[in-house]
């Protein structure tokens, strides 16, 4: 995909046949991830899963045809078709599930995020007593930001239904916490989120002049209301009028049907890049900003930390407690004023110190390596504890 294209995951491919099961894997444990969607980090959480094949695990990938080349690896992944959202698309997620189902016997179920929750359903009550984790990719509840009728009856169902699962694994701490605190049911455990190592031939100037002394920030994300770029944008032009040494690279996209927003000076809008690009992106920067409403744990910002990038962090993206550990970023409050301050009192000197401090933090808590270690353990744990339907 070129630059200015479409959005990752809005793949105009269509998927190949059934992918076949291999003679050298019959005798690995067999894991079945089911997707309702692989938009956004979802998508990218099942890169992680295909990489549980390091640790004797025979992982499987099931998600919608529109979303197959999210993927770059497609060795063991399956498609069902899904025309956008509605009682149509979940029964092809449940056809889908069930035809999969029976085709790979799994000795083990994965669901991800909240519709995956009714093929777990499903499952129990067809009898099957296979182990199942889900993994929610962020709660539904904790991006809703009124509470209501709505936030309710959101708890009531995935609290209740996560508890079908045998073991529940958050991404973050902070998924934990929504957890126990709204008393979800199951056993929940943490598995932070991992993303590869950097490209080592990504470039590290893409911005900057031979003689320039500016800051360039970066934002990578879909341009709507959970990144909070109708927040940054003016902040950023409040800021720019007192620092004109200020710039601001857009690495992202309108959603579709919405239109794309005004740019103040200063601002320079690459659209969606390529995997193979988007480290020197990041490289180039002085900081990440992320200014989310809410997030489960964003994947952004362990690109960043593993390209040596600080990470400026909105509450919203709930890591307060990694930049107070590593002093890779600074945290702030989301709304135009503390935004206009961070970024009128952002030093050159102190990014330039941070970059080490974020190689440490993503070598310490987010590499592949850490994370198919931790899940391949637990998933382990469960298929010897529990034997199969």
């Amino acid at each position: 995909m070129s630059v200015g294209q479409t959005e990752p995951g809005e793949s105009h491919d269509s998927p190949p046949d059934k992918v076949e099961i291999s003679a050298a894997a019959e005798d690995s444990l067999r894991l079945l991830s089911v997707c309702e969607t692989a938009q956004g980090g979802v998508g990218r959480y099942q890169e992680n899963i295909l990489a549980l094949d390091r640790r004797g695990i025979d992982p499987w990938v099931l998600l919608p045809d529109r979303d197959w080349a999210i993927l770059g690896d497609h060795t063991q992944v399956n498609t069902f078709r899904r025309r956008g959202r509605g009682p149509r698309s979940l029964l092809a997620l449940i056809g889908g599930f069930l035809a999969e189902r029976r085709r790979l016997s799994p000795d083990i179920y994965l669901f991800n995020s909240t519709f995956s929750l009714l093929p777990l359903l499903l499952l129990r009550a067809l009898g099957d007593r296979s182990p199942a984790i889900y993994c929610s990719h962020c709660w539904a509840v904790a991006t809703q930001e009124k509470l209501g009728w709505k936030s309710r009856l959101i708890e009531a169902v995935e609290g209740r239904l996560c508890g079908l699962a045998d073991l529940i694994v958050n991404v973050s701490q902070a998924d934990a916490d929504t957890a126990v605190r709204r008393g979800y049911r199951g056993r929940h455990i943490v598995v932070e989120n991992a993303v590869s190592g950097a490209d080592a031939g990504g470039q590290k100037e893409m911005f900057r002049g031979p003689d320039e002394t500016g800051i360039h920030l970066l934002f990578v994300g879909r341009f709507d209301r959970q990144k909070g770029l109708d927040i940054l944008l003016p902040a950023f032009a409040r800021a720019r009028a007192a620092r004109p040494d200020l710039h601001l690279h857009l690495v992202g996209g309108a959603v579709r049907g919405s239109p794309a927003p005004d740019l103040p000076e200063g601002v320079t809008n690459h659209g969606w890049v390529s995997p193979d690009q988007i480290d020197s992106y990041y490289r180039s920067a002085d900081a990440l900003i992320v200014p989310s409403r809410w997030e489960g744990m964003p994947l952004v910002v362990l690109e960043a930390l593993r390209n040596g990038t600080p990470v400026l962090l909105s509450r919203g993206c709930r890591m307060d407690d990694l930049l107070a550990e590593t002093g890779c970023g600074k945290a702030f409050d989301l709304n135009e004023e503390t935004v206009v301050n961070l970024l009128t009192d952002l030093a050159p000197k102190s990014l330039q110190d941070m970059r080490k401090k974020a190689l440490e933090a993503y070598d310490a808590h987010f590499t592949l390596d850490r994370f198919t270690a931790e899940f391949a353990e637990h998933v382990m744990a469960l298929a010897e504890g529990r034997p199969r339907a």
